[in-house]
């Protein structure tokens, strides 16, 4: 059960090439997030309720709305630029649910088993298998486990996490908000991180660089996905073009039921030359009958040959 919506306020300043950072957290009851409930006093901005239900949870903030997964996202906006004369100030936001289990759900083999399936999923090219293992796994090592004991720790996490960006167990242009996610908790275990964590795991001290490459990518694409910055961001991200519905929550939300609809639907299919279209007309089906219009990467790429 969720026990509490958390605002990470991250505060940055560099100061004569010193770079520095305030972390403040603020903490908001889950009994008290009703619609039209109104906090204040959150780095001179308030969060207003919109609505909340079993899995999801919107709200307004800082002149925007927001919708956030219950159960395992991370949600980050971009820096808001803080004037100062002397000094570059930036104020950036990270909004996530904790949530409570009994310590008997805690199993660290089956956060090992489902890491495992997802390496062997990706071997083999089916990354669509691994969107709902990588939503459970994040639900494991982000609320059910413990902060430390035998099993793991906050550098254990860093380095979970840094393998399922780094090593792309999951497609970041299908699911966007998972793979922020991901890159967000890296940073939240960073900032819990002893050094006798860092004895027991080994994990890239330098991977905030590919990680801050992620978060600046997707910051523009989830929260001003209409912008100049965020379309030529889409444009770049990929050998191919591709359609910008995928940016959609709705996208994200229905995207592995089409994939294992395509995968029955196309059973016994001759996997050779062609099936790529057979492909992508079993999958622009599916997709419309859930809503949604999508354009093929034919259809979004015109010069380009497909075989």
């Amino acid at each position: 059960m969720n026990r509490a919506f958390v605002i990470t306020c991250i505060h940055e300043f560099n100061d004569r090439g010193s770079v520095n950072s305030n972390v403040k957290e603020h903490s908001f009851p889950i009994e008290e997030l009703v619609p039209g409930a109104v906090f204040p006093g959150i780095c001179d901005s308030q969060l207003e309720v919109v609505s909340i239900d079993k899995d999801e949870f919107t709200f307004k903030f800082i002149g925007n709305t927001y919708t956030i997964n219950r159960h395992w996202q991370l949600l980050s906006t971009n820096p808001f630029a803080l004037p100062n004369e002397y000094v570059d100030e930036s104020l950036r936001f990270v909004f996530r649910f904790t949530n409570e289990y009994k310590s008997a759900k805690w199993n660290s083999q089956k956060m090992i088993d489902i890491f495992n399936e997802m390496v062997a999923n990706a071997d083999e090219g089916n990354l669509w298998k691994n969107i709902p293992l990588a939503r459970e796994l994040m639900v494991i090592i982000k609320d059910e486990s413990p902060l430390r004991n035998k099993d793991i720790n906050p550098a254990l996490r860093m380095y979970i996490c840094e393998r399922v960006i780094g090593d792309k167990y999951i497609d970041i242009r299908d699911v966007p908000r998972l793979f922020m996610s991901y890159c967000e908790f890296w940073y939240a275990s960073q900032r819990v991180l002893l050094h006798e964590d860092v004895e027991t795991c080994e994990y890239d001290v330098k991977f905030f660089k590919e990680a801050d490459s992620y978060l600046y990518k997707l910051r523009w694409l989830l929260t001003r996905p209409n912008s100049d910055v965020a379309k030529d961001i889409w444009s770049k991200m990929g050998m191919l073009k591709a359609d910008p519905v995928q940016i959609t929550p709705e996208w994200e939300k229905n995207i592995y039921e089409v994939e294992a609809e395509c995968e029955r639907r196309l059973k016994g299919e001759t996997r050779g030359m062609g099936f790529c279209f057979a492909y992508w007309s079993a999958k622009q089906a599916a997709l419309a009958e859930r809503g949604i219009e999508w354009r093929t990467p034919t259809l979004m790429n015109p010069g380009v040959l497909f075989d």
